[in-house]
């Protein structure tokens, strides 16, 4: 009986469809996605028609044509006839200099006057607080063009006359430039010993952990693997420069007349281009001509300047400079005096006698300003410099003569042709070429896995080493500042944030307040202010897109030049958006995993 009345009792009960409570919220949901992917195709089918009644490209086909946009920051190679594309890279790669530089920079300031603003002493404490209020509430784009314009625009001296900072390290107008370690075409001996490096240190970790496991004690696990993997990579690093040779065939080609060499791999007729290759160039005699000039620089007048390239004192046996007209030179009483010996001088009257330049000396009475337009002379003997080839496999020098085709030159009779053909020396050893009385010998010198690149101005700009623009740095200054007072009171919170009881109990337990700071406050405070830094880490990568207000050539400046010659402006946006996107995810990925091993871990 009661088998009977349960059919009839669930059908009383049945709920309709269209009054079941689920089936109507699943249905709601179907139609409001159907809704927005409705209203999506709408709008992308709006945009794709004014696109094409516009003749604008709606798609990425623009990617794969020419470029012709010159830029001056180049991670890797890049030539202007090359791809929207790959300018595009080259824009994503910037973007990733300025911000990965600019987040350890910062994140260094930060925790600096985030203590600093903590300390007892009163000038420490107010330094950082006006560090931080100063420049927190000044907007970043006055900060960038401030940098910009203000502060390395007219910083003195030009290219020429660069200051010289201990560690090869030279700084002017154009920019920083410093020595740096480059890979040569030796590298690949050494990657070996990376792999294997790198398998031994994590077994070390590995045994090191288990051990600490197994003895029940606390302990350090990093220095075992990071030793290993030294040992290990510097033995092979120190075996790539045992008896090194040059490949036969490595070949340097070198234009005395142009001071321009290219270091390239020749195999069957054709020739690639080979990086970062030593090379020593050597003149026996050569000269160099220059005319003194009335400069301005820092708003201050320099009278008659007598500019050479950059050379130093050990890279010629001898120096001789003299005046190419020395019969007027001495008609008017005029000498030289040198600032920096045999680079910078200055031409003057020496109307005392006493054979240096005194002030007031450097002026002509007659027209009120300095000796500009004299023509001065430098011969150079034994002349010698070794150069590292550059990733296109490119070096230079100053631009030398020889002594009689200079002679002649400055007295207006030469009648020699200028040199048209090339001058060659093939091979490790040693070559001689005399063409138009200029002389000139090279050689390839053999290398290991890495080589030691110094910086040197031939002409006018940095070759060799590491090269930052101003733009850059003007930028990466300004991101740095800024981004820095933030997080230093975000660093502050957080070490205030610490319970005051973990404060007095290491001491009580007789830790110093060194100890008691990078042992007990500081890790329990990085627990609190890693979520916030995160934030401040992206707000610098995105801050970068006014890279426009210095000149810098990051993605979004790059982008909009491309949207202007092409068009696409919607693919661009659409790839601007994903560009900036991947670099915040990489950014969070990683940070909020830091942040999880240091979270403390709770029931």
């Amino acid at each position: 009986m009661v088998d009977a009345q349960l059919p009839r009792r669930s059908k009383e009960t049945s709920v309709p469809f269209w009054r079941n409570v689920k089936v109507i919220g699943l249905l709601a949901q179907i139609i409001f996605v159907l809704a927005i992917v409705a209203g999506i195709g709408v709008l992308v089918n709006n945009v794709v028609t004014a696109l094409a009644a516009a003749n604008l490209p709606a798609d990425f086909s623009f990617l794969t044509k020419p470029a012709g946009i010159p830029i001056a920051e180049r991670p890797i190679p890049y030539e202007v006839t090359d791809t929207y594309g790959r300018a595009l890279l080259i824009g994503f790669l910037n973007t990733l200099k300025v911000a990965v530089v600019g987040v350890v920079v910062a994140t260094f300031l930060g925790v600096l006057f985030g203590v600093m603003r903590l300390s007892t002493n009163w000038l420490t404490r107010n330094i950082a607080s006006v560090y931080i209020e100063v420049l927190r509430n000044i907007p970043l784009a006055v900060q960038i063009v401030f940098w910009y314009s203000a502060i390395l625009l007219p910083f003195p001296p030009r290219i020429s006359d660069p200051t010289s900072l201990p560690g090869g390290i030279l700084l002017s107008n154009i920019g920083l430039a410093f020595p740096a370690l480059y890979p040569t075409y030796r590298f690949s001996t050494w990657i070996p010993y990376l792999i294997a490096g790198v398998l031994l240190a994590v077994l070390a970790a590995l045994w090191r952990r288990n051990r600490l496991r197994r003895l029940d004690v606390v302990g350090r696990v990093w220095p075992y693997p990071v030793v290993t993997f030294l040992l290990v990579a510097g033995v092979g690093l120190g075996l790539s420069y045992v008896n090194p040779s040059v490949p036969d065939n490595l070949e340097f080609t070198f234009e005395a007349d142009r001071g321009r060499g290219t270091t390239a791999f020749v195999e069957d007729g054709k020739s690639r281009a080979a990086a970062f290759v030593p090379v020593t160039i050597t003149l026996p005699e050569a000269t160099l001509t220059t005319t003194s000039q009335n400069l301005v620089e820092s708003r201050k007048v320099v009278p008659g300047t007598v500019r050479f390239p950059l050379i130093g004192k050990d890279e010629a046996s001898s120096f001789d400079v003299a005046f190419a007209d020395p019969a007027a030179a001495e008609e008017k009483g005029l000498k030289l005096a040198f600032t920096d010996y045999p680079s910078i001088g200055a031409v003057y009257a020496d109307r005392n006698g006493n054979d240096k330049l005194d002030p007031g000396e450097d002026i002509d009475p007659e027209t009120g300003r300095g000796y500009g337009g004299v023509s001065v002379v430098m011969t150079l003997t034994d002349f010698h410099r070794t150069l590292v080839s550059d990733r296109d496999g490119q070096v230079r020098t100053p631009l030398f003569k020889a002594a009689a085709v200079a002679q002649q030159a400055d007295t207006g009779q030469s009648g020699l042709p200028r040199p048209g053909t090339r001058f060659s020396a093939f091979g490790p050893q040693a070559a001689e070429v005399e063409k138009a009385n200029l002389t000139a010998e090279t050689e390839i010198l053999p290398v290991g896995a890495l080589v030691w690149s110094r910086v040197y101005v031939p002409v006018t700009n940095y070759e060799g080493g590491m090269r930052f623009t101003v733009n850059y740095l003007a930028l990466l200054l300004a991101l740095v500042i800024y981004t820095s007072a933030f997080i230093a009171e975000i660093v502050r919170g957080g070490i205030l944030a610490v319970p005051k009881g973990q404060r007095e109990a290491a001491r009580a337990i007789g830790l110093s307040g060194y100890q008691t700071f990078t042992l007990i406050i500081f890790p329990q405070a990085m627990r609190i202010v890693l979520p916030p830094m995160i934030s401040q880490y992206l707000n610098l990568t995105k801050n970068s897109s006014l890279a426009a207000l210095a000149g810098y050539a990051e993605l979004f400046v790059i982008a909009s030049v491309i949207s202007n010659q092409t068009g696409a402006a919607i693919p661009i946006a659409l790839l601007l958006v994903g560009a900036y996107l991947s670099i915040s995810l990489a950014f969070s990925v990683v940070l909020n995993q830091v942040n999880a091993r240091l979270a403390i871990v709770e029931r």
